[in-house]
């Protein structure tokens, strides 16, 4: 699995989520963000659409509307990376860099 990082929250100065990715052969999205607990949005949400035990709600903020239409339109930068090798602030979770140079395709 290859997934393009498109874009995080520009109000987001640190590591942090919320993110966005794009499946590079399915064109699949994912969403990172919080994870929605308030029992009335979710009781709102659950009565327009059930929401199965397999799922969960994932808030992203509005300021993140570009990135999410970069991602839905496909003009986002493909095989984008937040951060480039070695500049990792978590070096030993960067699975990317590990696969790449692994060459594992």
């Amino acid at each position: 699995m290859r997934l393009d990082f498109v874009g995080v929250d520009p109000n987001n100065a640190t590591d942090d989520c919320p993110s966005v990715f794009v499946d590079q052969e399915t064109g699949d999205f994912y969403f990172q963000g919080d994870t929605v607990t308030d029992p009335d949005v979710l009781a709102w949400i659950n009565s327009d659409s059930r929401i199965k035990d397999t799922e969960s709600v994932v808030r992203l903020p509005a300021a993140m509307a570009q990135i999410i239409m970069e991602a839905a339109s496909g003009s986002y930068e493909r095989g984008k990376r937040r951060f480039a090798e070695g500049q990792h602030p978590r070096p030993d979770e960067d699975i990317r860099t590990r696969l790449e140079k692994a060459d594992v395709r």
